[in-house]
């Protein structure tokens, strides 16, 4: 069997050289031999662990009142983006529940289900979404968002998706603050803005995903028509992978 020092000379060295140079370790005393073969394997299990670490999803389906005439599309997104996410790391899924009764409640954000790689559980999940009344509370939901994938994984990257129209009406959360703190824990905002029915506040609502996008390394996808090819729609979002 080759040796493990041997293995790595093939690498840099022709047949004949590496003949003559695998002969002349071979007689090397094991003593030398072994800690050259423990500082390779030091070196490179962590690259090895560290590549294959798994990074954490989550999924905000925005379902709030004023996604109503397009949250078919909304679910058709989140579904795809669960099928497509479960192999590569545990998803969580997020939407909101209205608050109470009332012209003024908020729409408070909720986890549906949590750190799942389930595809059948996760699709379920999305099913049983529906929409909400009440005002949306983005910002306090990306949050809320950051703050339970930072238990899951404290250490690791995770990436957070929203399926939104970006409206923001009452969030107690700054989009200064929060950046700060996405950053901090590792967390990329990505997301795809459902914006062609806001009748006021589009630009406003573009803005804010572009910018937490832009300012965490993510991506956003602002979509003007109803009309548009899911594969492609997640291959533009260039979501990354572990």
């Amino acid at each position: 069997m080759q040796s493990v020092t041997g293995a790595i000379a093939t690498g840099f060295f022709s047949n004949e050289a590496f003949r003559g140079y695998d002969a002349a370790m071979t007689n090397l005393n094991l003593k030398v031999r072994l800690p050259v073969a423990i500082l390779i394997l030091t070196f490179c299990l962590p690259c090895v662990a560290q590549e294959k670490q798994k990074l954490t999803y989550g999924i905000l389906v925005d379902s709030t009142g004023s996604m109503r005439t397009q949250f078919g599309e909304v679910l058709l997104i989140a579904k795809s983006l669960g099928d497509q996410l479960h192999e590569r790391g545990p998803v969580s899924i997020f939407d909101f529940h209205s608050e109470g009764p009332g012209h003024n409640k908020n729409a408070q954000p909720k986890v549906r289900i949590e750190a799942s790689q389930d595809a059948d559980l996760l699709l379920k999940a999305i099913d049983q979404i529906y929409i909400e009344g009440g005002q949306t509370t983005l910002l306090d939901a990306i949050e809320f968002m950051r703050a339970t994938l930072n238990k899951q994984s404290p250490d690791g990257h995770k990436v957070i998706i929203l399926i939104t129209d970006g409206e923001d009406r009452t969030s107690k959360t700054t989009r200064a603050q929060l950046v700060e703190d996405l950053r901090k824990d590792k967390i990329t905002v990505f997301a795809i803005g459902l914006v062609q029915d806001l009748k006021n506040g589009k630009s406003k609502a573009t803005n804010l995903l572009r910018t937490l996008a832009d300012e965490t390394g993510g991506r956003a996808v602002i979509l003007e028509s109803r009309t548009f090819d899911i594969d492609k729609l997640v291959s533009e979002l260039a979501l990354p992978q572990p």
